[in-house]
């Protein structure tokens, strides 16, 4: 089926904490412009519990180890997102996909620091790593890059419109900015937490 990319299937990895209407309509739109579908573990089981099929990335990387706090980050993915056109052979004898777009929400680090009621441990528990890693790898690749469910009418605007090669690229840089700027914020409000609890 055609994609926004061509005749070729693309692959999709969505690793979203909020599992929301946002999150089903991204399913929705690129299952229904023929791109296959992964997701981490919990954002896999509701797609699929949303009718919408989606390959759960443990079938690549295994299942997810030390309590769930190690889920996505491993080579396989991060050879997915930061493959060139050269290096489609090495992947097919790894078995792992070229990774097109990546679609992250991360853990609600903000709003824990601003409860008065969280204490260092809560704040541990809330920092996301493997969300900004995949963001920071996507963007690298220059992948499209979504870190905010906002992105999305860009997205669908780009996919049904059927854009020329350089709309794509212009799309494809201001995603990027995008998610490094996400990411360098967000460490930013951590950094500055531990550096006021360090002096504490």
């Amino acid at each position: 089926m055609k994609t926004v990319y061509g005749e070729q299937r693309r692959t999709a990895l969505l690793a979203s904490y909020t599992k929301d209407e946002p999150l089903v309509r991204l399913g929705k739109m690129l299952a229904g412009a023929g791109w296959a579908l992964l997701g981490s573990a919990g954002t896999a089981k509701y797609l699929n519990d949303n009718g919408i099929e989606c390959r759960d990335v443990a079938e690549i990387v295994g299942a997810p180890i030390l309590g769930h706090r190690v889920v996505t980050l491993s080579r396989e993915i991060h050879a997915g997102l930061l493959s060139r056109d050269e290096d489609a052979a090495e992947l097919e004898k790894l078995g792992v996909p070229r990774i097109d777009l990546v679609y992250v929400t991360l853990y609600p680090l903000e709003k824990t620091i601003a409860d008065p009621s969280s204490n260092p441990q809560d704040v541990i528990d809330k920092t996301d790593i493997g969300g900004p890693t995949l963001l920071r790898a996507a963007a690298k690749g220059r992948r499209l890059t979504l870190s905010n469910p906002a992105q999305i009418d860009a997205l669908e605007i780009f996919i049904k419109g059927g854009s020329p090669e350089s709309a794509r690229e212009e799309l494809v840089v201001r995603l990027a900015a995008a998610a490094e700027r996400r990411v360098a914020d967000y460490v930013s409000i951590s950094a500055d937490y531990w550096e006021k609890h360090a002096r504490r």
